[in-house]
C-alpha cells in the first residue's frame, strides 16, 4: 500500500513520521509534498519521499491524505481531482471542520466522487501513541477497515458515525493539548515546591504516564485509583480540594465541550484617532456619541462587546499647551494623562444615557506575555463581561516608554481580541477599507474580501495618520495575524452612519474589506 500526504504541517508531517518510524509503512511507500522544499528535508533523512507537484504525487497513492490549512483545502484539491483516480483511491481528510457537502463541491468531476473518510489523529501519531478517530462518509467497508488498521499500527483507533466526529476531535485531537496544560502546570507547581529543574520534567511525565497505565490496565475508573491514594485530611485530598475549590474538573469538562457550545458573538471594536477627533485635534464629541449608539445597538442584539479606543493623546493635547520643549514620550504622558479623564467621563455619560457601565482597562505590552499579568487582565475583562460591563481598553501611556509600547492601537486591539476569544475585531478609520491601489486614485477600489495567502501588502501605503500612530499596513497586518488564528477582521470608515450595524450584521452593503479567518465550520 502506497499513501501520499499533500501537506508537511504539524499534523500530517506526524503522520508521515509516525507511518515510517513504527514500521506501519515502509518510508519508500510514503510521499509528503510541501510548497516549500526546504520544509521537506527531515523527511527525506527518515527515506520517506518528496516532491512539491502535488499532481504528480498523488498518482500511484492507494490513500491520498489532504492535511493543508483549511483556506488552503479548496485550492489543492481543485488543483488535484483531475488526477485522481475516483474509482481506486481513498481520499482522507485531516481537516474535520470542513464539511462533506464542501468536499463534493471542490472533487466534482462531471457527477463523479471519489471514496471519502475523515481521519483525525493527534500529534503523539509522531511516536506511535495516537489516538485517531476515524468517520467514513463514502469510504466502503473495506477501505474503512484498511484505513483503521493503518492508524492501529501508530496507536488506537475508534470509528465513528460523522456527526460524533468532532467530539472525538475534542476528547483526543484537543485533548492532548489540554493534557499538555495539565503537565505543564505540574511543572509550573513542581518548581515552586524548589525542587531541581531537570529532574521536574521527568517525574511529570512519569507520573501522568503511569496514571494512563493504570487507569488503563485495571478498567477505566480513575476515581477508584484516586479514593486508594487519599486518606482523611491527608495532603492529596487537601491537594484535590484545593484544584477542584479552582474548578479544576468544571474547567476541563468546559474546555472539552466547548465544541458542542455555539461561539460567544464575542466582538472587539477599536476606534481610531482619525475617526474620533477633528481636523484641529479636538475631540469629535458628535462622533464619539454615534460610535457609542451603534455599540448600544449591536448590544441590544446580542455582541458582548469590547472598546478598544485611541484618542486620549489627542484629546489632551487639545485640553492643555506646553510651551516648556518635551521628548516624544513625555508628550505621550502628560497628554494622556489629562485627555484619558476627559475621554473615558465622556464615553461613561454617553453609555450610563442607555442604562450601561463601563469599565476602563488600562494595559501595557508586557501584559500579553504569558504568565501571571496576563491571566489577571484576562480574568478581569470576563468578569466585565459577565457583569454587563463594557470594557474600554487603551494603552496606559502615562507609565509606558518606548521600548515597552505597542506599535499602535491596533497591535493593542489584536492582542485583546485573541486574549478575550473574540470571533470578530472590527477596525475603525478614516477609509472605507483596503484599497487595491492608492485609496487617492479614482481608479481604485475597495477590495472586499481578502483571504489568507492573499498578497495585498504590494497596494498597501505605510503613510500614517497624523494624529494616530497605526496605518494600513499596521492594520493589514494585525488583521492577517487575526485571520490565520480563527478571528474575522473587519477594517471600515468609522466616519460612515451605522457603520459597525451594517458590516457585522448585514442591514446594508457597506463598503468595507474583511479578512477571511481559517476555521471553516
Amino acid at each position: 500500500m502506497k499513501v501520499t500526504i499533500i501537506g508537511a504541517g504539524n499534523m500530517g508531517g506526524s503522520a508521515a513520521l509516525g507511518f515510517a518510524a513504527c514500521g506501519a509503512l515502509p518510508a519508500s511507500c510514503i510521499t509528503v509534498t510541501a510548497r516549500h522544499a526546504a520544509s521537506l528535508e527531515k523527511f527525506k533523512s527518515a527515506g520517506i519521499l518528496t516532491g512539491t507537484d502535488n499532481r504528480a504525487a498523488v498518482k500511484d497513492a492507494d490513500i491520498v491524505f489532504f492535511a493543508v490549512k483549511p483556506w488552503q483545502m479548496e485550492d489543492v484539491l481543485k488543483e488535484t481531482r483531475d488526477v485522481l483516480d475516483y474509482g481506486r483511491q481513498l481520499v482522507v481528510s485531516i481537516a474535520p471542520g470542513i464539511k462533506p457537502e464542501q468536499f463534493r463541491e471542490w472533487l466534482d468531476k462531471d457527477g463523479s466522487m471519489p471514496s471519502l473518510a475523515y481521519a483525525i489523529p493527534n500529534t503523539a501519531i509522531e511516536i506511535g501513541e495516537s489516538m485517531t478517530y476515524i468517520s467514513p462518509v463514502t469510504a466502503s467497508e473495506p477501505q474503512t477497515a484498511m484505513l483503521k488498521e493503518l492508524f492501529d499500527k501508530v496507536g488506537k483507533t475508534i470509528v465513528v458515525p460523522l456527526e460524533q466526529l468532532l467530539s472525538g476531535t475534542s476528547l483526543a485531537s484537543c485533548g492532548i493539548a489540554y493534557a499538555m496544560r495539565y503537565i505543564s502546570a505540574s511543572a509550573e507547581g513542581g518548581a515552586r515546591l524548589g525542587l531541581d529543574g531537570e529532574q521536574i520534567g521527568e517525574a511529570v511525565c512519569q507520573t501522568v504516564r503511569g496514571a494512563a497505565a493504570l487507569v488503563s490496565a485495571k478498567g477505566f475508573d480513575p476515581e477508584h485509583e484516586i479514593d486508594r491514594v487519599t486518606t482523611p485530611n491527608g495532603l492529596t485530598i487537601r491537594g484535590l480540594d484545593a484544584m477542584e475549590e479552582a474548578g479544576f474538573s468544571d474547567a476541563v469538562v468546559k474546555g472539552l465541550t466547548v465544541i458542542k457550545q455555539p461561539r460567544k458573538r464575542r466582538i472587539v471594536v477599536k476606534v481610531g484617532s482619525n475617526v474620533l477627533t477633528r481636523a484641529d485635534g479636538s475631540l469629535d464629541t458628535t462622533r464619539v456619541s454615534a460610535i457609542v449608539d451603534q455599540i448600544v445597538t449591536l448590544r441590544g442584539a446580542g455582541y458582548e462587546t469590547v472598546l478598544v479606543t485611541s484618542g486620549a493623546v489627542a484629546c489632551g493635547r487639545s485640553l492643555i499647551r506646553e510651551d516648556r520643549k518635551l521628548s516624544d514620550v513625555q508628550q505621550r504622558q502628560l497628554y494622556s494623562a489629562i485627555g484619558q479623564v476627559r475621554l473615558m467621563d465622556l464615553y461613561y455619560r454617553l453609555f450610563q444615557n442607555y442604562g450601561i457601565t463601563v469599565g476602563q482597562v488600562l494595559t501595557m505590552k508586557k501584559n500579553f506575555d504569558e504568565g501571571q499579568e496576563y491571566n489577571n487582565q484576562k480574568s478581569c475583562m470576563e468578569v466585565m463581561l459577565q457583569s454587563h460591563v463594557l470594557p474600554v481598553v487603551n494603552e496606559n501611556d502615562t507609565v509606558s516608554i518606548t521600548e515597552l509600547m505597542f506599535t499602535d492601537n491596533d497591535e493593542l486591539s489584536g492582542l485583546v481580541a485573541g486574549m478575550v476569544g473574540a470571533e470578530s475585531l472590527v477596525i475603525l478609520t478614516n477609509v472605507d477599507g483596503v484599497y487595491d491601489g492608492s485609496p487617492d486614485d479614482p481608479a481604485s477600489s475597495v477590495i472586499p474580501r481578502i483571504l489568507p495567502g492573499d498578497a495585498v501588502k504590494d497596494h498597501i501605503s505605510a503613510k500614517k495618520s497624523s494624529s494616530g500612530r497605526g496605518g494600513m499596513l499596521s492594520k493589514c497586518n494585525v488583521a492577517m495575524k487575526l485571520a490565520s488564528e480563527g478571528i474575522r477582521v473587519i477594517i471600515a470608515n468609522g466616519n460612515r452612519e451605522n457603520i459597525l450595524v451594517d458590516v457585522l450584521t448585514g442591514a446594508s452593503e457597506a463598503e468595507h474589506t474583511e479578512f477571511v479567518p481559517v476555521t471553516i465550520e
